[in-house]
């Protein structure tokens, strides 16, 4: 009979992990063969709940976007119902020409109403947003939330840094264009410790 592994215990490669009716299998650590699951790092196994995870040493360092990841990109274009990011910072660790994709689904914008993407985001804007799910090659992100939205945006005019006049209004200095987006409560004022 196999043993199933203990939360806080550390785990090896190939390790036999439990079966899926104890637990969710994380996908980027763990496979699944005839309902048995399998280790696919080396690490410290958890379990919180239904859902399971291995973390190691390198967690800090990792190239890898997760669920529940929090990036920094560029709006890099707009669509109707949703904006697509190409990703600067995954958890404030910079990634330089990084080929990751996200994109925000006009739902996952605020948690107020927003009819129109365009009303909340303008290519060029830097968001800060949260990882929610992979869908085939991009990653679904949400800025639901008060420390998630714009961080910095541009005059689509002039290109001159827009200043915040309100809750969701921005303005130029140089040539008084107003605008609207969905701003992060540190819109303008971003300390991120950011590391290479």
């Amino acid at each position: 009979m196999k043993k199933t592994a203990k939360d806080k215990e550390i785990v090896v490669t190939g390790q036999y992990l439990g079966v899926v009716e104890e637990f969710l299998p994380e996908e980027q650590s763990m496979y699944v063969k005839d309902g048995e699951i399998f280790a696919t790092i080396s690490g410290l196994f958890s379990v919180s709940g239904v859902n399971s995870e291995i973390k190691t040493h390198q967690e800090n360092n990792r190239k890898t976007v997760k669920v529940g990841d929090i990036v920094i990109g560029t709006v890099l274009f707009i669509r109707k119902y949703s904006v697509g990011l190409g990703f600067y910072t995954i958890n404030r660790k910079i990634h330089f020409n990084s080929s990751y994709l996200g994109n925000i689904h006009v739902s996952q914008i605020s948690n107020r109403y927003v009819e129109k993407v365009k009303d909340a985001f303008k290519e060029t804007d830097i968001i800060r947003a949260k990882v929610m799910d992979k869908d085939v090659n991009e990653y679904n992100l949400s800025t639901v939330g008060s420390n998630l939205g714009v961080i910095h945006a541009d005059c689509s005019i002039c290109g001159t840094k827009l200043e915040q006049i309100g809750f969701d209004k921005l303005k130029c200095p140089g040539c008084g264009t107003l605008d609207k987006s969905k701003l992060a409560n540190d819109y303008g004022n971003v300390a991120s410790n950011l590391r290479f």
